[in-house]
């Protein structure tokens, strides 16, 4: 993280014992980017299928980095996008910042959600544009192929991933993991592929909105529950905590928080489940993992959730 966002994120978890310093300490070990003065090892083409992915409310793209390192991996470029205004603090490249509004109500949420559809259409806008390309990926000189294009959120990324995908034709196949849907879609339905993963103990019956929406998923749809796992899985702090120790001092708060799934672990599962997902939508490769349980991956399990 930037100093910053990184200081502001150790404020907002100091409540539950992150010490000061924790989130500028950690690195996300990256490629280093191909010379632009390289021709013959400049990125060409659409060689890699584009995925977006859509934070929580209130949380930074930040907090999602090696979630989303899990899914570039495996072939794709992955752009996630912070909401200006719903996450906590988004910091600009001159350093200024912007802070959360205070989004609370229904109403208000309903209207974050529509402005997060467009901040997703503007950013597959601006992503067939060399100068912006080139400024995101060194050493690319073309723009990243849009026309067709996944999107994946966790919480209220969930939702939006689903209400963007009826409002945005370039959006062929999307994600949500474990979040409430919100706006449109619950009512109108989706006949494009999409996936739901849940956490422990989250499925149609617990969830209304899930339950209204399932039967009008009319494209491939493919729901699973993540063993061992709370809300707070499907973002990068549970390796976090492993990390700084956190969970060896406070294994009951880290659980509660975190789910018993180890943090690497998870994002490993996870990461498993989304990219076998956007293979099948974005890349025409059929996976026997999307169709029954797994002995690579026990703790989830498959079904209408």
């Amino acid at each position: 993280m930037d100093p910053i966002s990184a200081t502001f994120e150790d404020e907002e978890y100091a409540p539950v014992g992150v010490p000061a310093g924790t989130f500028g300490s950690l690195n996300l070990q990256t490629c280093k980017p191909c010379p632009a003065s390289n021709p013959s090892r400049r990125v060409k083409g659409s060689k890699y299928p584009l995925v977006l992915f859509s934070p929580g409310l209130g949380n930074s793209r930040l907090l999602y980095s090696a979630m989303a390192q899990q899914l570039s991996s495996t072939g794709y470029i992955v752009v996630t996008i912070d909401h200006t205004y719903d996450a906590g603090i988004v910091t600009f490249p001159d350093n200024t910042t912007t802070l959360a509004a205070n989004i609370t109500t229904d109403t208000q949420i309903v209207e974050d959600l529509n402005i997060r559809v467009k901040d997703v259409s503007f950013v597959l806008d601006q992503l067939i544009r060399s100068s912006v390309i080139s400024t995101l990926i060194p050493g690319r000189t073309c723009g990243i192929d849009t026309s067709k294009v996944g999107i994946y959120g966790h919480s209220f990324g969930g939702a939006t991933a689903a209400e963007a995908m009826l409002f945005d034709p370039r959006l062929i196949g999307g994600i949500n993991l474990d979040g409430t849907f919100f706006g449109s879609v619950i009512d109108r339905g989706l006949n494009k592929p999409f996936m739901i993963m849940a956490h422990e103990g989250k499925n149609l019956t617990t969830d209304a909105t899930w339950a209204a929406l399932w039967p009008k998923l009319k494209g491939f749809r493919r729901g699973f529950m993540l063993g061992g796992s709370t809300h707070g899985t499907f973002t990068d702090l549970g390796e976090a905590a492993d990390l700084i120790g956190l969970r060896e001092r406070f294994p009951r708060e880290v659980a509660a928080f975190l789910g018993s799934i180890e943090g690497e672990r998870a994002l490993r599962v996870i990461g498993a489940y989304t990219s076998r997902f956007f293979d099948f939508v974005l890349k025409g490769k059929k996976s026997e993992l999307l169709d029954r349980s797994s002995m690579e991956f026990p703790e989830v399990t498959v079904g209408e959730h």
